[in-house]
């Protein structure tokens, strides 16, 4: 078995209401628990960032197949590593979505995916997603 973590960020094609995120989440947590992958996904209002944890070979089979959704796109690999333990074992899909509190978040990720250069900020990403972990919102 060879764990691995992989986080990528994509940008919504439109704004997501919470019905659009709650039929993401009913659809996505049974899959991965069939699948045994674990993980959080955030929305940002436009972006997505999405942590995904689980066999490696089941978890780039499950970026592969989300890469092609049409609700969003520049999707962005931000890294794909072997991991001991797995940071959400919780979460068959944690999930949280901010408003206008966290609006540096956002006006950051902007900066970031305006640069063309965001698989240079991993620890940026990961840092989003951990403090949101324990705020689950639905």
């Amino acid at each position: 078995m060879s764990l691995h973590c992989l986080i990528y960020t994509s940008v919504a094609t439109r704004k997501m209401t919470d019905d659009d995120l709650m039929a993401i989440l009913r659809k996505a947590r049974p899959h991965n628990f069939a699948l045994k992958i674990t993980g959080m996904l955030l929305y940002l209002d436009p972006y997505f960032a999405e942590v995904l944890e689980g066999e490696e070979d089941l978890v780039d089979k499950e970026y592969r197949r989300i890469a092609t959704d049409p609700r969003h796109h520049r999707i962005s690999l931000i890294y794909k590593q072997p991991i001991r333990e797995r940071s959400f074992s919780n979460f068959t899909m944690g999930f949280n979505k901010t408003d206008g509190d966290y609006l540096e978040y956002t006006q950051s990720l902007d900066t970031i995916y305006n640069s063309n250069s965001f698989y240079q900020y991993p620890n940026y990403i990961v840092e989003l997603l951990e403090m949101f972990k324990s705020e689950k919102l639905f």
